[in-house]
């Protein structure tokens, strides 16, 4: 009898469905295109786009890059070669955002200066788009500073909001700009252990971040967001892309738009934060202090030590 109520048990168990991973929908940016570090000859930015955009449809993930258009001028003669670069980006599928034309930071950049810059970033993407019946939407803050006053914040998201611009939210990031500008430097030595070192580093630390911001989320928000992750246009995210996917689908995370992320109510969650500090979102939303957010990881000494050290061609914002 004991025998037979076992069996049944057993039967029982496998005919109940799976239990199903939760899931973490992410959208995927990418700051400073053409690319982060400007010391790269074009031959290397041509291969870390197509490497980095294979990457994309290889995983079926939707980005948004945003761009500094002074970085198409940044050498003599290359102009169109990095305008191709973004001409890649769209038919690839992806879209295009303004991150500003200079990179400046709107705490410490009077206001009138900080929308002419926003105007002059939009030149030629505005261009690219419209060729391809598109229009140009998404908006990212330099340095994630939104302002150094209350008013100029507001003043400033009035006006972006008058030109049609929806602003780039921030609420998983990796510090992957540090790791990227000692990568790149490896690379340029063709020192294959540094960079292999790099790489490992990167993608446990990435791991370890977004275990922390994962658990930030269910304290301030009390359920997983639509995130919406910060990378950089670089070559080690372009080599290394398959093993960062690998590691966030591993952790249950499914990437879709940055307009599908924003339809998450968290985004109207209230937002009056000002400062030198560029922020990711959710220390923006956590008003009470429910997170110890002075056990946030960062890199880790070495690491910090090699960017430190680095040449100042290789420096990102």
């Amino acid at each position: 009898m004991h025998l037979v109520s076992l069996l049944l048990l057993t039967l029982c168990l496998a005919a109940l469905p799976a239990r199903e991973e939760p899931v973490i929908e992410v959208a995927v940016t990418f700051d400073d295109l053409p690319a982060s570090q400007q010391g790269i000859p074009i031959d290397r930015l041509r291969a870390m786009t197509e490497r980095l955009l294979a990457g994309l449809e290889k995983h079926g993930i939707p980005a948004v890059g945003l761009v500094n258009e002074e970085k198409l001028y940044h050498r003599r003669g290359e102009v169109d070669a990095r305008m191709e670069l973004l001409i890649r980006w769209l038919e690839a599928g992806h879209e295009l955002g303004n991150h500003t034309y200079s990179h400046p930071s709107l705490y410490d950049t009077p206001l009138e200066t900080f929308k002419e810059d926003v105007i002059r970033g939009e030149t030629v993407t505005s261009r690219l788009l419209a060729e391809r019946d598109r229009e140009l939407r998404w908006f990212r803050h330099p340095f994630l500073r939104t302002g150094g006053t209350l008013a100029v914040r507001r003043d400033f998201e009035s006006w972006l909001t008058a030109r049609g611009y929806t602003v780039a939210p921030v609420t998983l990031e990796n510090w992957d700009w540090m790791f990227a500008a000692i990568y790149s430097q490896a690379r340029t030595r063709s020192d294959r252990e540094t960079m292999a070192a790099v790489t490992d580093a990167y993608v446990e630390f990435s791991e370890r971040h977004f275990a922390f911001l994962e658990r930030a989320t269910l304290k301030v928000v009390g359920r997983q967001v639509k995130h919406v992750l910060l990378l950089h246009a670089s070559e080690l995210n372009a080599d290394c892309l398959d093993r960062l996917v690998a590691m966030m689908k591993q952790r249950g995370y499914r990437f879709i738009s940055l307009a599908d992320a924003l339809e998450d109510e968290a985004y109207g969650l209230p937002d009056d934060y000002v400062g030198r500090a560029g922020v990711h979102w959710l220390w923006r939303w956590d008003r009470d202090r429910k997170v110890e957010w002075q056990q946030e990881p960062v890199p880790s000494d070495r690491i910090q030590r090699m960017y430190e050290a680095r040449e100042d061609y290789s420096a990102v914002g």
